[in-house]
């Protein structure tokens, strides 16, 4: 299995600074997620925009294709799934999700089939998620269009959602607000 740190999108709350990149008590937030991830994959990549900067913290990048420009986290879990061998589980996670743990991710390694996402009592989160790196060229098909939301394409591609009761994990940063008082919190 390898893990996706998910960090490809334009980060506009943040003008257009990449947010991933972002430190949280000395630590870029991607690194966090990616630390997280090597707690059981194999291997960890960076998927994000060619001229964000995340070559500089030391992990492989990966890049949405150019036509997939502008379709969203489908374009990024496609570009994820591509670095993995056809064999292989892909794990992903948002760069803005700095609190995720690896036991996140034991229930949806558990669900089998071509994959699980995860869903909480406030809605759902499916850019946490297992993929079966057989999902691609299904998702790639959709990408050739206008996709709808992520979790309706996972859905139609036979991907299972699995319930977490716990929100604290799925704490996001959208703003610098919101990196502020996180801050605070972990202390």
């Amino acid at each position: 299995m390898i893990g996706v740190v998910l960090a490809g999108g334009a980060s506009s709350r943040f003008g257009g600074q990449a947010k991933g990149l972002l430190p949280l008590h000395g630590q870029p937030m991607a690194l966090r997620v990616a630390g997280m991830l090597a707690l059981f994959c194999e291997r960890v990549v960076i998927e994000a925009r060619a001229d964000a900067g995340y070559e500089a913290i030391g992990l492989p990048v990966v890049h949405a294709r150019a036509s997939h420009e502008g379709k969203g986290p489908l374009a990024g879990l496609a570009a994820g799934l591509g670095a993995a061998e056809a064999h292989e589980s892909v794990a992903f996670a948002p760069c803005d999700m700095p609190l995720a743990t690896a036991a996140l991710y034991g229930p949806l390694i558990a669900a089998g089939g071509r994959g699980a996402y995860a869903m909480t009592r406030v809605g759902v989160e499916p850019l946490v998620a297992v993929l079966s790196a057989g999902v691609r060229p299904a998702l790639l098909r959709v990408l050739e269009g206008e996709p709808p939301r992520t979790h309706v394409v996972l859905g139609k591609l036979g991907l299972r959602s699995v319930l977490f009761e716990d929100l604290r994990p799925f704490t996001n940063v959208n703003t610098l607000e919101d990196l502020a008082r996180l801050a605070g919190e972990i202390r």
